[in-house]
Formats: structure tokens, sequence, C-alpha cells
């Protein structure tokens, strides 16, 4: 029973992702200039590739409630407009703070190695890399890639999608850590690394 809810979880993570990518290069293909939505697909495709690349879980959440948040907060960019909208901070400016933030997104995941998951779980806990800054460096990245995105092509759609995305990211967060703070090492990390995603505030 595993195996198939791991193999329909995953074929569902492949088509959101494939419609991702498909859009990204669409708009690419008319505006080759938009270095936002290049790195935007960017960070959408690692996302699903490191999900095929993981190794199964010791413990996962496969709560209903569960699975439809992370799958929307994983995914649920991949729902948001490219068209350019306004840009309430010029391209020159989001692009290379958004290229760092993906840089940060790929530093965390390489830290992690094969034990990324959509779903909250217990892969082996993880301290070095990126984790010795923050508890949750993808998320971080994430988060302000987001940021710089809307920022340079701003439309009220895309603030209420992204809004509810960083949402369900905090539920994900704490359902994560619920999992992990049951084993002592995790409860060791936590009181080395105090913060989860933004440093001095959350």
């Amino acid at each position: 029973m595993t195996d198939v809810r791991e193999a329909l979880f995953r074929f569902a993570a492949l088509l959101v992702a494939g419609f991702f990518v498909y859009r990204g290069v669409y708009h690419l293909v008319i505006d080759p200039t938009r270095l936002n939505v290049l790195l935007l697909t960017i960070s959408e495709t690692l996302t699903f590739i490191w999900l095929l690349l993981s190794r199964r879980p010791l413990v996962r959440d496969w709560n209903p409630f569960t699975v439809v948040v992370a799958l929307v907060a994983s995914f649920g960019t991949g729902f948001v407009t490219l068209d350019p909208g306004i840009a309430i901070i010029p391209l020159y400016v989001a692009a290379p703070v958004q290229f760092l933030a993906l840089w940060f997104v790929i530093w965390g995941k390489m830290s992690l190695g094969r034990s990324f998951a959509i779903l909250p779980a217990n892969r082996g806990v993880v301290t070095d890399g990126a984790y010795r800054l923050v508890r949750h460096p993808i998320y971080a990245g994430y988060l302000v890639g987001h940021i710089l995105f809307l920022l340079s092509s701003f439309s009220f759609y895309n603030l209420t999608a992204y809004a509810l995305v960083s949402c369900l990211q905090v539920h994900r967060i704490l359902r994560e850590e619920a999992i992990l703070a049951r084993t002592p090492e995790y409860q060791d990390y936590m009181n080395r690394v105090r913060y989860r995603v933004i440093y001095g505030l959350f």
C-alpha cells in the first residue's frame, strides 16, 4: 500500500512540475530576457528532481490533510501567473538576489542529499552545511526567491497565491519538526540552531 501511495504521490508531483516547466519555457521563448521566470523555472524543476532522487523515509506523515498541504505548499507556485505584471523593483535588481536565493536553495538541497522530502518525514537528521545557519534553509531560499519574483512581476493574484503557499509552508515546517523532534538528535539540534527560516525572527 505504501509503494502505491508513493508512486501516486510522485506521479502527481511530476504532472504539476511538468506543467510549470512547460509554462516557464513558453514565456521564455516569448521573452528570453525574463531572468526571473528562468530562475523560478529552474527552482521548481530542481524540487522535482530532488524528490525523485530522495530515499524512502523512516517515518512519514500520510495524514490526508498533511498530504494536501504539502502538495499545495510545494507546487502551488506552479500556478502563479508568469505574465510580466508590475515591476515594483526592476528586474536588474531582483534577478541577482533571486539568483542568490536559488543558490541558497541548492546549497540546502546539497546539504540534505537524498534526505529531501515533500511530505513531513524523517529521513535522518542533517545538521551540516546550510543547516548550520537555519533549520530550514531550503524554505528560506524559496521564500526570498518568491518575494523577489513577486516584486519584479507583481499582481494581486500572485500575491494571494504566494501568501497561501507561505502559510502552508509554515504548517508543513511545524509538522516536519514534530516528527523529527521525536529523536534526541533533532532536539539537540533545535537547541543549537534556534531559528527555522528567518534568522532572529522565526
